[in-house]
């Protein structure tokens, strides 16, 4: 009678340590594909995506560059005025004459605003593309073949592998739901990103205009070229982040078990299993910080 528990148990245990590592391969599998959509938005164009493209660039965009018409007047005779009553220097006919020049190149400037985010949106691309990096994939490989063959192999009771079971199962739960939340955060990083872009059209004549004025006004303009720009390169940055972490976090064996059948062992093997995961999330979110650092955006 104890041998027919002991089996029951046994089968028990062994099921739930399968159900745990069915979990995981769940996980993994959303992972993948959370991240073979990541990578196809990274080297996507913005103009790939009508729906967004069209938004941006239409009504919405035609109004602003009726304000950034009349910001660029507003701001030109403050220039004007600022310059033309400065005590310090002489108002020369050089000093009128730049200031023209600079109404001429802001007003072709905010004209062709649209080239200009177009340019960067293509370069940005091109230079994914040429890059072509390639979001990692974790294999769905059975993570618990080894600790139901020490059991095998140590002829654990029944009772045993069902309290190893329960932790498979447990731990596998938990770490599928890790891996999913880390496979949407990098996709909504990617998301948050291509929105930040779009959010940014809208606002390029408003912000050419301050060229107009000189001076201190230049910063609106600057401060959205250095906006847009970091938004155009965090594509690489991103797909470079989450490649490098994931190296150096897939073989560090910071949780090398060497397959020990323990609650301990089960416990740290998940774990290993889903750091690359969270490295590579939390890489992602970084890059947005990184990349102004880098190049002073």
């Amino acid at each position: 009678m104890s041998f027919l528990v002991d089996g029951i148990l046994e089968s028990m245990g062994n099921a739930m340590i399968d159900a745990g590592a069915n979990c995981l391969k769940g996980g993994t599998f959303i992972w993948n594909g959370c991240n073979r959509i990541s990578i196809s938005y990274l080297k996507m164009n913005p103009q790939g995506l009508s729906g967004g493209w069209s938004m941006v660039t239409g009504s919405i965009y035609s109004l602003s560059l009726g304000i950034g018409g009349a910001l660029t007047v507003m701001y030109f005779l403050m220039g004007w005025a600022r310059d033309s009553i400065d005590v310090r220097s002489t108002f020369s006919f050089d000093g009128i004459f730049k200031l023209f020049i600079r109404l001429v190149l802001t007003t072709s400037l905010i004209a062709n605003s649209m080239a200009l985010v177009t340019g960067i949106t293509e370069c940005a691309t091109a230079v994914v593309s040429t890059v072509g990096m390639e979001l990692p994939e974790e294999q769905d490989s059975d993570v618990f073949d080894s600790f139901k063959s020490q059991l095998a192999e140590d002829k654990a009771s029944g009772g045993t592998v069902l309290s190893s079971g329960l932790v498979g199962m447990a731990a596998g739960f938990f770490g599928a739901a890790i891996i999913i939340v880390c496979g949407v955060q990098i996709l909504l990083t990617v998301f948050s990103r291509l929105f930040k872009m779009y959010l940014c059209i809208p606002f390029a004549p408003a912000a050419f205009a301050g060229f107009a004025g000189g001076s201190s006004f230049n910063q609106t303009g600057i401060a959205w070229l250095r906006t847009f720009i970091g938004y155009a390169l965090e594509a690489v940055v991103i797909a470079l982040a989450i490649a490098i972490s994931y190296g150096l976090t897939k073989d560090a064996a910071a949780f090398n078990t060497t397959g020990e059948a323990s609650v301990i062992g089960i416990m740290l093997t998940v774990c290993g299993y889903c750091v690359p995961m969270l490295a590579c999330s939390s890489s992602a979110k970084l890059a947005d910080n990184t990349v102004r650092r880098c190049l002073g955006l």
